[in-house]
């Protein structure tokens, strides 16, 4: 688990049990005044974990080196075990078991960028950390995938645009490069979400910022060409309020929902329903005054 003020910890999924959706959430980390729950990684303790940045750094360690702690304590922080910037924050943790065989890492940016770099590259990671991508003025780098070079990418934007093709449009380019352009962004849209389509994963799942939610087939989004318009995705409005985050799921697999104020929501995907791809969705939790979600993470099906 990361905060947004980069504390971090580790705490075994069994924390969380399972809540019909619509719930009220549990407390998932003891706050600093001001900080907020910002990510949640599935993953075992000999993983290898990537941590990106958004100054479009790589950084990593093992997963057991990350403080094990109970559901409601604070962490650490991960300037404590990272060389991180002082203004450096992680956006994006890859959990890797292996880096033996053929394997690439997709990336995305705020702005629409994206880059796919070999896994191999990314195997001996110095401690200072390596460059993963070189920003433009302005832009972040805010997720990280790992594919088998054989995979679909899906983004999706605040405004409900999301955009299907396939990995291999995107060139394999060195660390120094900067990418290219993913989605046509318009009207000061920015990418909300990227993922990539498992075999196994049949549907998307979509969040809002006030708690709406809906999976529909991954079907739905025809795959085309990169750096286009897209095809709607939600039917927006004040009341489900922009999109936050996206990912490609399996109806097996369990979800986190994440709150700006920490409190977290582990839910069956079955029980939300599947339903089109310009619709608005359902009520996923039921958000306390002034709090809003932030992020999802996947608990996939064993």
């Amino acid at each position: 688990l990361l905060t947004q003020q980069g504390y971090i910890k580790r705490v075994p999924s069994s924390a969380y049990r399972s809540q019909r959706r619509g719930g009220k959430g549990v407390i998932g980390m003891m706050r600093k005044e001001e900080d907020g729950l910002k990510q949640i990684v599935s993953c075992n303790s000999l993983d290898t974990l990537l941590f990106f940045t958004d100054k479009g750094k790589v950084y990593s360690q093992r997963a057991f080196t990350v403080m094990e702690a109970a559901r409601n304590a604070k962490g650490i922080l991960a300037h404590s075990f990272l060389a991180l910037m002082g203004d450096e924050r992680i956006t994006a943790i890859v959990p890797v078991s292996s880096f033996e065989g053929t394997g690439y890492f997709v990336m995305a940016t705020r702005l629409g960028r994206i880059k796919r770099v070999r896994m191999e590259d990314f195997d001996d990671v110095r401690p200072s950390g390596l460059i993963a991508l070189n920003l433009e003025p302005g832009d972040t780098l805010k997720w990280a995938k790992l594919t088998d070079g054989t995979q679909d990418v899906i983004l999706v934007t605040e405004q409900g645009q999301s955009i299907r093709f396939h990995e291999t449009t995107v060139r394999v380019m060195g660390r120094q490069a900067t990418g290219v352009n993913a989605i046509r962004l318009l009207h000061d849209d920015v990418v909300a979400g990227m993922d990539v389509v498992r075999p196994d994963a049949t549907q998307m799942l979509i969040v809002t910022r006030y708690g709406y939610g809906k999976r529909t087939p991954v079907d739905a989004y025809s795959p085309q060409g990169r750096y286009g318009l897209g095809v709607r995705t939600l039917a927006r409005n004040e009341r489900t309020g922009p999109i936050v985050a996206m990912r490609c799921i399996n109806p097996k697999d369990d979800i986190l929902l994440i709150t700006r104020d920490g409190v977290v929501l582990r839910t069956h995907l079955e029980q939300i329903r599947e339903i089109g791809r310009n619709t608005k969705g359902v009520i996923l939790m039921n958000l306390a005054d002034g709090d809003e979600l932030v992020g999802i993470a996947v608990i996939e099906s064993e």
